[in-house]
């Protein structure tokens, strides 16, 4: 993400001039989703990364059409889709580059990079396509409430989202420059999956979107840094020092407004997922040589996070229904035993880790639910971050 922002700083210069790119920069930097998916070692950051490095290498390419440029350019397309298959809606915005240049040798060149980068994605279409009931089976409908709380989602911060917003409406408003590229860089991706989760399926995941961000960022800070840009300059003094208080207030409105989700993203359970670590901690402090344990049914990521904080474990619970490891399977749940309850034995404690929090965490195993219900006994319930842990325990035979 460090990198994402040199490269909206330099996309701010080259479309409205150094102060734009400088204040593009500093927005980006203050939004909490910046400093989230820096940490998160999943492919979002690098899809900006490469949203916007083969956006900055198409301008190189168009303003001198060589060889290199064009492969660069490819390459750079490439490695988007790689990175993520949905940040390729962004090359809605590359055609308008292509577009307004209105040369057969631009069009040509541009066609064939783009399609020998499409040539080898197809094997990752493929699969992908294929893979959609496996992994996008638990994204919701579309509704008006997500689209209402898509600025906020998207920036990590509501307050800062809308005010984003606000600044970017002010530069399509007078637009100049590169403001229509922007747009369409911005706008491209949401109406993409808008759109396929309306009338296909649903696709509407914020995170598949963060590749907005800098845009959203770039025309928030041509909205603020309005007297600059190619082709202007302040009159005088006085527009200088207004100009640069107009800066100065914005950026710190928002400094304030984001202080608490910047806090939150820094925090141990920042992400949307379970507090592993704590229930990995709650098991190791309590735990009984023999335990087994079990999870959320068809769950990806219970059995993954709790097996992550206790790999150092040499005593750890015996996982009770596990057949196979989701790497052996080759998908992202492991295998559990289709007879579970013949597979629960004569474990005489059992450790039961769901996801949410719910008053009785049986309910997340409802074949399961009977005979732990009738057969062992709570000694203990904690409700932790999304995701609740209980220790249960075989109740003497009458």
């Amino acid at each position: 993400m460090g990198a994402t922002v040199a490269l909206t700083g330099e996309l701010g210069r080259r479309y409205f001039g150094p102060l734009t790119g400088a204040v593009a920069g500093l927005l980006l930097c203050l939004m909490p989703n910046t400093s989230r998916y820096a940490d998160e070692a999943r492919p979002y950051a690098f899809a900006c990364f490469f949203a916007l490095l083969a956006v900055l290498l198409l301008h190189r390419a168009v303003d001198l059409p060589r060889p290199g440029r064009w492969i660069a350019y490819g390459a750079a397309v490439l490695l988007l889709g790689l990175s993520h298959i949905v940040a390729l809606t962004t090359l809605v915005a590359h055609v308008v580059v292509v577009v307004q240049h209105r040369t057969r040798r631009v069009l040509l060149a541009w066609g064939m990079a783009v399609g020998c980068a499409l040539a080898a994605l197809t094997p990752l279409l493929w699969l992908g396509l294929h893979q959609r009931g496996t992994q996008l089976s638990w994204i919701e409908p579309l509704t008006r409430g997500s689209l209402w709380k898509f600025p906020g989602m998207l920036v990590g911060s509501v307050p800062a989202g809308w005010l984003l917003i606000g600044l970017a409406i002010l530069a399509i408003w007078q637009p100049r420059g590169n403001v229509t590229e922007l747009t369409v860089l911005a706008l491209a991706p949401v109406a993409a999956l808008a759109t396929l989760s309306v009338l296909v399926e649903p696709y509407w995941v914020v995170r598949y979107m963060l590749i907005v961000l800098a845009p959203l960022a770039l025309l928030a800070a041509a909205g603020l840094v309005q007297p600059f840009g190619p082709g202007h300059s302040p009159a005088g003094w006085r527009s200088r020092r207004t100009l640069a208080l107009q800066i100065a207030t914005a950026l710190a409105v928002l400094s304030l407004a984001v202080v608490p989700d910047q806090r939150a993203v820094r925090g141990a359970t920042a992400k949307n997922g379970s507090d592993y670590r704590t229930a990995a901690h709650l098991v190791d402090r309590y735990q009984q040589p023999g335990d087994g344990i079990i999870y959320t049914a068809h769950s990806r990521t219970m059995r993954t996070g709790m097996e992550y904080y206790l790999r150092h474990d040499p005593g750890q619970p015996h996982d009770l229904l596990l057949q196979q490891p989701a790497a052996d399977v080759g998908t992202l749940r492991a295998q559990e035993y289709p007879d579970p309850g013949k597979h629960i034995g004569q474990a005489t404690r059992i450790w039961l880790f769901t996801y949410g929090n719910e008053g009785d965490p049986t309910t997340a195993r409802p074949d399961l639910r009977a005979v732990l219900r009738r057969g062992y006994r709570t000694l203990g319930i904690w409700t932790l971050h999304h995701a609740t842990l209980a220790l249960l325990r075989r109740q003497p035979s009458r």
